[in-house]
């Protein structure tokens, strides 16, 4: 991040007060936050907000962070992609006191928050969260738009799709796979491979029947 002074903000709630701190301790400006919903207020008073998509024509060039967490990494990774059409660059951004293995890969758009761990040859996809105090063990491969939720386990050699969303306090064993669009729930230990748009909860985890 070395050299960037200015960015904007895609959402002004909850995960774009955690991003503000990374771009604090970077000296990296917010030049603005914008959001779809005309409620929504800035979270710094000094900032301005805009609702307007248009309106990023105006900062073509600069970098750019998307604060949408929870289990929407498929709205997170789209807005993305359609900011970067319009001319602005992702940026990745890691806390302080995060730790990133020299030897892992973090795509275009990651976020790692405080306390979290990215261990040996994890990679990590575009737009994903590593939420605080997360841990990615090694050769760990997270696809688009994951959320790894605070404080949850992921062992060695784990595969998780597109879009997933791990819960915090949760637990997934060592060489499982995790398919995309997959909730898993705060505080579930995964014992077994979880297929496709599933929600698994619980300790073993078990597949939540929906009626």
């Amino acid at each position: 991040m070395q050299g960037i002074r200015e960015i904007v903000i895609w959402g002004a709630t909850g995960q774009a007060i955690m991003l503000e701190e990374i771009l604090r301790f970077n000296k990296i400006l917010i030049s603005a936050f914008f959001d779809n919903n005309v409620n929504v207020v800035s979270p710094f008073n000094n900032i301005p907000i805009f609702y307007d998509k248009n309106k990023l024509k105006d900062f073509r060039g600069m970098y750019f962070a998307v604060a949408i967490g929870g289990a929407l990494g498929r709205d997170r990774a789209a807005k993305g992609e359609e900011i970067k059409n319009i001319g602005l660059f992702p940026l990745t951004l890691i806390h302080p006191s995060a730790y990133v293995s020299n030897t892992s890969i973090l795509q275009e758009g990651v976020q790692v928050l405080p306390m979290a761990k990215v261990c040996s040859r994890a990679k990590v996809g575009e737009y994903s969260i590593i939420n605080t105090g997360a841990s990615i063990d090694h050769e760990c491969v997270l696809g688009k738009g994951v959320h790894i939720g605070p404080n949850a386990t992921l062992c060695g050699c784990i595969k998780v799709g597109d879009y997933s969303f791990i819960g915090s306090n949760s637990t997934i064993l060592p060489k499982i796979t995790i398919g995309n669009n997959v909730i898993i729930g705060a505080g579930a230990v995964v014992t077994k491979n979880v297929k496709d748009n599933s929600i698994f909860v619980g300790n073993p985890a078990r597949k939540l029947q929906l009626l």
